[in-house]
């Protein structure tokens, strides 16, 4: 597995928890973080295999789960092996998304929304729609209610998790910032306004040190088409979410009890047809206190390269440079139609439980994916 960028030490200058002032912010005393994305430069990017190999709303969890995945308790009893292992769904606050949402989030996150534009702009790049799904106000809830700080949660759920189990089926990837000020400082709208500019300016133009521009590559990534805007704050603290969503197709995914995954619907948006899709694996998530969270490490990668798909082969086939190989037995992209058939049963059987998520890209890594949707095995 090769990987570009670095691992992000804490922001600004510390890697163990230490915070500074902010900057660009025009706010003394203010303490401000920032968290990178998975784009190239911040925190892990992974680049495909295959492309290295060649040159050598509050909606139930459950429910959606149960339309994706057949049922939650699917057992695999077809599979050619013995571990008795079975699709499963997490659950995210007792079976659906614990989503609020502050009285002035229409006009926060109207402000929010036009300051991603207007830096995407400086770079004659398209606007970003605002994202229906609710995974950035999720995940904002998340840090103020447990008082952290980190792209996983407390359940150990990644942010590309956090997005399938909130229904997302396109790319997903996450900047996360807060400020925090000794006393009472957020009594208006104005002043979190003015909060949410400073993490902005900060994630666009001061991001160099703390994390290699990291974020305002994300910022500035032209696959993206969407962004869900997370604001939570109290008296003295702001958290700040920005995932920005990469979506080109709407997209039914489901997988059968013997793994069997099929990828169909219809393209929404002009996109390049992808040639490949990358597999990667989480260890099964764990529980994590906001001790250990907020003391990290609290970037995040997208998991461990195990392989991939490529389309229909039986001769002079390509293969991955590295772990498994998996050949569709269909695979349609065109302009009105996707249909990608695969199995997943032989990365199970080599890693067995855990979160295994599906990219599909249409470049040579990650930051280029129109997927990241993670299906759970135990």
């Amino acid at each position: 597995m090769k990987i570009s960028g670095v691992r992000g030490a804490d922001p600004a200058t510390d890697s163990d928890g230490g915070s500074a002032d902010t900057k660009g912010g025009g706010h003394a005393g203010a303490v401000a973080l920032i968290l990178a994305a998975i784009v190239l430069g911040a925190t892990f990017l992974l680049l495909s295999p295959y492309a290295q190999g060649l040159a050598s709303g509050q909606s139930s969890i459950v429910s959606w789960f149960d339309a994706v995945l057949g049922g939650r308790n699917e057992t695999a009893s077809n599979l050619s092996w013995t571990k008795n292992l079975s699709l499963y769904s997490p659950l995210i606050e007792n079976g659906s998304a614990l989503v609020t949402y502050p009285g002035d989030y229409p006009a926060l996150s109207t402000y929010a929304l036009n300051l991603i534009n207007q830096d995407r702009a400086t770079s004659d790049l398209a606007a970003v729609a605002y994202a229906s799904l609710d995974v950035g106000q999720q995940h904002a809830d998340s840090m103020l209610r447990y008082g952290y700080f980190s792209h996983w949660d407390t359940q150990g759920f990644k942010p590309y998790m956090r997005y399938t189990l909130l229904g997302g089926t396109g790319a997903v990837e996450e900047n996360v910032a807060y400020i925090s000020y000794p006393g009472t400082h957020f009594s208006s709208t104005g002043a979190v306004e003015a909060g949410i500019k400073a993490l902005e300016y900060d994630m666009m133009y001061n991001d160099s040190v703390c994390c290699d521009n990291g974020h305002r590559a994300n910022i500035l990534n032209p696959t993206h088409t969407s962004v869900a805007i997370g604001v939570a704050y109290n008296a003295t603290t702001l958290y700040f979410v920005e995932d920005f969503e990469s979506y080109y197709v709407n997209m039914t995914f489901n997988v059968s009890s013997s793994y069997a995954v099929s990828m169909t619907g219809t393209p929404v948006a002009q996109v390049t047809s992808p040639t490949e899709i990358l597999v990667t694996y989480d260890p099964p998530p764990t529980a994590e206190t906001p001790y250990q969270l907020n003391n990290g490490p609290n970037d995040y990668s997208p998991g461990n390269v195990t392989g991939g798909v490529l389309p229909p082969c039986s001769i002079f086939c390509s293969s991955f440079g590295e772990g498994i190989t998996v050949y569709a037995s269909k695979w349609v992209f065109s302009q009105t139609q996707v249909d990608i058939v695969f199995q997943l049963s032989d990365f199970v059987e080599k890693y067995g439980t855990g979160v295994y998520t599906v990219y599909l890209l249409i470049g040579p890594d990650t930051s280029s994916a129109i997927t990241s949707i993670s299906v759970f095995v135990k």
